[in-house]
């Protein structure tokens, strides 16, 4: 591939670009949003995905072992396709393929640029870090390009890059937050997701834990499950009906302040989860210690990692030293709001 040169005085002119992508909390309707559900969750801050993009004289998408070489000349798209991504650069080269798929009038203008990540988000924990990649680089080609992505359109580029570049089984849920950032209530019944923000402080008391031994793919877990689903299993299309009025009454719950009621939710959706899902023992065990403590508890995503409630904050507190002593990580989790 023969690079194509920027003029030095372009070179100049051009900004290192940073961007970033915060991990999430489903903490109620999830995995209802692969079905057309609904979920309540959040954005938190103590990790993030974070994208840097600098000037070069060809295209370059640093992966963690590994950096994918382009022109950038058209058909950028085609080049990547051609590309064996790995280590990450595929998610970066999804989020390049998206963005020219959506807008190709930049196929003709593409200039050149280096991409590349650094993420803290836990891997494989079910808190959406390959999400916050695709995210974080949407975030920043659109800079570069001169390109105002909102919200909606950001996280239906991010949710294509996934399921439609890299072959994923993966709902909306994800991306949405990622996008949106906050807390919100997300309706998926129509052909658009509808979004409401609601304040963060009317959240109880939170605990986040994880397993710090990656576990398995989301793709991988949710895939049987939907093969269930399309071939019309009864038990599984009632689960999928019934996730998402958990979050109609969440969200009267919290607008109420009735946090008792949240622990039963949260509780009444783990549930849910085990009756169609394999659960991991670890995972398993983690959601009935927190149970032994009188806390709401159920896992943030795919497994991996699990979202605990209290009224009393210091039951929290208490029930993270055992966690602790047995092998997982935790934090109480703080919503990241709408400021990039």
């Amino acid at each position: 591939m023969n690079p194509t040169m920027i003029p030095s005085e372009r070179r100049s002119s051009m900004k290192t670009i940073t961007t970033h992508a915060h991990p999430r909390i489903g903490l109620l309707g999830n995995p209802s949003d692969l079905y057309g559900g609904r979920v309540l969750g959040f954005t938190f801050s103590g990790f993030m995905a974070q994208v840097q993009l600098d000037p070069c004289e060809r295209i370059e998408l640093h992966g963690s072992d590994e950096i994918l070489h382009c022109s950038a000349q058209a058909p950028l798209a085609a080049e990547l396709s051609a590309s064996a991504g790995r280590g990450g650069a595929d998610l970066l080269a999804a989020a390049v393929k998206r963005l020219m798929a959506a807008h190709p009038e930049l196929e003709a203008k593409a200039c050149g640029f280096s991409m590349r990540f650094e993420t803290d988000i836990p891997r494989q924990a079910g808190l959406s870090g390959s999400s916050g990649i695709i995210v974080a680089a949407l975030r920043a080609l659109g800079r570069h390009f001169g390109i105002d992505l909102g919200p909606e359109e950001l996280a239906l580029l991010a949710q294509d890059a996934e399921t439609k570049e890299l072959g994923l089984v993966a709902g909306p849920q994800d991306r949405v937050l990622q996008a949106h950032r906050g807390l919100l209530a997300m309706d998926f019944s129509g052909s658009t997701p509808q979004v409401q923000r609601l304040d963060p402080n009317l959240l109880p008391p939170l605990l986040l834990a994880w397993d710090p031994e990656p576990g398995q793919s989301s793709g991988d877990v949710h895939a049987g499950v939907l093969d269930r689903w399309k071939a019309g299993d009864e038990l599984v299309r009632q689960v999928m009906q019934e996730l998402p009025e958990l979050v109609v009454e969440g969200v009267a719950a919290l607008q109420a302040g009735d946090h008792a009621q949240l622990v039963s939710l949260m509780d009444r959706n783990f549930e849910l989860r085990r009756s169609v899902f394999d659960i991991a023992p670890r995972d398993q065990d983690i959601v009935t210690l927190g149970r032994d403590f009188g806390a709401g508890a159920k896992l943030c995503g795919s497994g991996g990692s699990a979202v605990f409630t209290h009224p009393d904050p210091a039951v929290l507190s208490r029930l993270a030293q055992v966690l602790s002593q047995a092998g997982w990580s935790g934090l109480f989790p703080q919503v990241a709001g709408a400021e990039i």
